[in-house]
């Protein structure tokens, strides 16, 4: 059995500490009955860090993490992939502890996206692909699936992938999207490093899938590739300039509740660098 009591920060795991980091009290600094919303990331990350495992050094790690990766968003999400600075190893329970925080902030997330369109909520969109993401290591392709409405109903990982390994398959989505009865479609291409997926592999599936969409009855609400620190979109036409569009559509047509025919938005072709 391991050892809990958490080392003085001059010699914890037998090594001193950078004077170059701040270190926090990790121990200290989630008690009963304190209002967390002022607690520092760097503390509370540490925090979650000394919990998941009380023989790292909680306060160095944390600080070299949010250096490392900017935010605790992208932190979090590097300590649930065994992404650690410094060759810091944690095992796999310690690993698990991380996945569970990010799946719980999915979890929080994923409700706006079942009460409002996703034109609405298209921030909470984007956020909800991102945490979907951050836990692999490959490249994903997840299928949203969306009612008459706009509103999430389902939601499902299409396929997996090592970097630039994923061949989108027209017939498979739009026959799996059939089959869950949805009304519209967001397709969330992911990849595990900074920058999103390279765009030029997915122009052509994305018009296809909007094409093919125009005869089914199923609009390609969204297409999104996500890396860790940026996203973009192939659809042309920003989603705040579709809320009004739609808007006003509804106050002319209002108590007819059933989905209206719409012209497909285009892929755009943003260039490469």
């Amino acid at each position: 059995m391991r050892n809990t009591a958490k080392p003085g920060p001059a010699t914890r795991n037998g090594k001193q500490t950078a004077s170059s980091l701040r270190p926090y009290p990790a121990t200290t600094a989630l008690t009963v009955g304190r209002n967390l919303e002022v607690v520092p990331d760097e503390a509370l990350l540490a925090s979650l860090l000394t919990l998941a495992d009380p023989e790292v050094d909680g306060d160095i790690l944390a600080l070299r993490l949010l250096t490392g990766h900017g935010s605790l968003e992208e932190a979090i999400g590097a300590v649930s992939v065994g992404n650690l600075p410094g060759g810091t190893a944690l095992d796999d329970h310690a690993a698990i502890r991380f996945r569970a925080v990010v799946e719980l902030a999915a979890r929080l997330v994923r409700p706006s996206l079942e009460r409002h369109p996703v034109f609405v909520s298209h921030d909470s969109l984007v956020t909800y692909g991102r945490l979907r993401a951050a836990c692999s290591k490959v490249q994903t392709l997840r299928l949203l699936f969306l009612d008459g409405r706009r509103h999430l109903i389902g939601d499902e990982i299409h396929q997996t992938g090592t970097i630039g390994d994923i061949v989108i398959y027209v017939r498979e989505i739009m026959g799996r999207a059939l089959q869950v009865e949805a009304h519209g479609l967001v397709i969330v291409h992911s990849d595990p490093g900074d920058a999103p997926p390279n765009p030029a592999g997915a122009r052509a599936p994305c018009a296809d899938i909007q094409q093919a969409g125009k005869v089914l009855g199923i609009e390609l609400v969204e297409y999104l590739l996500v890396g860790r620190r940026s996203y973009r979109t192939l659809i042309r036409e920003p989603a705040d300039d579709r809320v009004g569009r739609r808007s006003s559509r509804a106050a002319e047509s209002s108590g007819n509740q059933q989905d209206r025919v719409r012209e497909p938005t285009r892929c755009s072709s943003p260039r490469v660098p």
